[in-house]
């Protein structure tokens, strides 16, 4: 049994004892998007918002697996809801974003990209994806701008823990969005050295291989992205 598993297994036995714990209902929500078991998220979510109508996380809980459920209309209103509740919820902004740029409303995207910097300009991710909507948009020279502020909060990042492997992973990215590929896989290779089993960047050190030409070492890259659980 998988630790995700285990955690479900732990807060049903809790909720034996203390049913009407919307916190409990919440947590177990996340445990099984974790486990990739978005209908049982789902439930767990609404029963936490039954018990607790003002719950702002298990609104943007909801808003996840409904957003990964490619039922994004359903997953911005989940996230409005989250945002009426604590309207400086940076992550359910950020997530709101991802919702209308999966629906094609880029400027409505960069809307709530820009809020959930308003509230925390430290926020990376938010710029990262920011610069997405923007180079969607062809406003490429306001993406770069974007993505530059992504490598630059990276780099504080790990400056103060350089054990931060997601924080090399995204400066990777940022640098790759922008066609700086060689020094995108020295990010990626850095991910990879303090995560050697880190999918995602096995699999983006692939793709910046693959832009240079280099064949071989991509599809090794690409292979150990496999082997270590990746799903595009």
């Amino acid at each position: 049994m998988g630790k995700h598993e285990e955690a479900i297994k732990t807060y049903d036995k809790a909720l034996e004892i203390l049913p009407k714990s919307a916190d409990l209902w919440c947590r177990r929500g996340f445990a099984f998007i974790d486990s990739n078991k978005n209908e049982g998220a789902i439930t767990a979510f609404d029963k936490a918002i039954e018990i607790k109508s003002k719950f702002a996380d298990a609104w943007y809980g909801k808003g996840i697996v409904l957003a990964s459920m490619e039922r994004y209309e359903e997953a911005i209103d989940a996230y409005n809801k989250a945002i009426v509740i604590r309207p400086k919820f940076v992550l359910a902004w950020n997530n709101k974003g991802l919702a209308l740029a999966d629906r094609g409303k880029c400027e409505e995207a960069i809307e709530a990209y820009n809020k959930a910097i308003e509230i925390d300009p430290q926020y990376a991710y938010a710029w990262y994806f920011k610069g997405n909507a923007l180079d969607q948009q062809g406003r490429h020279d306001e993406a770069t701008n974007a993505y530059d502020e992504v490598v630059r909060l990276s780099d504080e990042a790990v400056k103060l823990n350089p054990q931060y492997f997601d924080a090399w992973n995204l400066k990777g990215i940022a640098l790759y969005k922008q066609g700086k590929y060689s020094e995108a896989i020295q990010a990626f290779d850095k991910a990879i050295e303090i995560n050697p089993q880190y999918a995602e960047a096995w699999n983006k050190k692939g793709d910046a291989l693959k832009s240079l030409g280099r064949t071989t070492e991509a599809d090794a890259a690409f292979a150990k992205a496999e082997e270590f659980g990746y799903k595009g």
